[in-house]
């Protein structure tokens, strides 16, 4: 095995092993919400960190195990193809990333609500030519979703820096 190869999998354990850590935060931090509001950062957390001691287990099997293949990291698993690994696939790569990015930056400063409201249809309408219809639809369900959480499940939603709480 080649040394970029061994990077590659230094990199994608580490990346496991931060996804566990990270899972096993939430678990720990979703202690003091409320018994319902609790429920779902617990069990997400929970099956996130089992499934990423399975994949950290299967690393295990194929590197020590299994007899090493010479062409390198297996990659047939994540779906990555080689057009992805040209300057054109990063570059697509991270566009999406930017749009995620771009979400997290829209919550902080505005919160969830009102940042859903201008994130999905601007996604669905500039990123994937998507009729106007249909995303103000995916907006009026999302909104109705985050509404039965705060009644429901008394979930509080992040109200932004520049809004502070946001009326439903």
């Amino acid at each position: 095995m080649d040394d970029a190869s061994r990077l590659e999998a230094r990199l994608r354990t580490a990346f496991v092993l931060a996804l566990f850590a990270l899972s096993l935060f939430v678990v720990w931090t979703a202690q003091d919400f409320r018994t319902a509001a609790r429920l779902f950062p617990q069990y997400a957390g929970a099956v996130t960190a089992a499934l990423c001691l399975l994949e950290l287990g299967r690393q295990l099997v194929r590197r020590k195990l299994l007899a090493p293949a010479e062409e390198g990291v297996n990659t047939a698993d994540i779906g990555l193809e080689a057009e992805e690994r040209t300057r054109e696939g990063i570059r697509r790569s991270l566009g999406i990333f930017s749009w995620v990015l771009g979400y997290g930056v829209l919550i902080v400063l505005l919160g969830m609500p009102l940042a859903t409201a201008l994130f999905v249809p601007a996604l669905l309408r500039l990123r994937f030519d998507a009729p106007w219809l249909p995303a103000l639809g995916l907006v009026a369900g999302l909104w109705a979703l985050m509404h039965a959480l705060r009644v429901v499940l008394a979930v509080r939603l992040p109200s932004g820096w520049l809004t502070g709480t946001f009326p439903f």
